[in-house]
């Protein structure tokens, strides 16, 4: 599994290709490569399409965006965490570990 796999497979999951709609809002599905040497792996960001989410919104969004990562990729025995170091204020981001990639080849 390359990283090109890895991406489609969390799309498909989201069941988007590059916006997704949640609470009303909709935000564009951002993936990368964390390259931070403390949290080597995958990064997800939901970044928002039409300005700034209330900040209550943003954490409810927080929780039910990641329980549907968590939900959709258990299958695979993976898991997202939050991400707290996100550089931009609005964006909700997780990420998934190199080491659980690592389970999946």
């Amino acid at each position: 599994m390359n990283w090109k796999d890895i991406k489609k497979l969390i799309r498909k999951e989201l069941n988007e290709a590059t916006t997704v709609d949640a609470g009303g809002s909709k935000f564009n599905l951002r993936t990368g490569v964390n390259k931070n040497p403390t949290k080597l792996g995958i990064k997800i960001q939901f970044e928002p399409k039409g300005g700034l989410v209330a900040p209550d919104d943003k954490s409810q969004l927080e929780v039910a965006l990641q329980e549907k990562l968590n939900t959709s990729l258990s299958e695979y025995n993976i898991q997202v965490s939050k991400d707290t170091d996100v550089p931009r204020e609005n964006t909700i981001g997780f990420f998934i570990p190199l080491s659980q990639i690592k389970n999946l080849i």
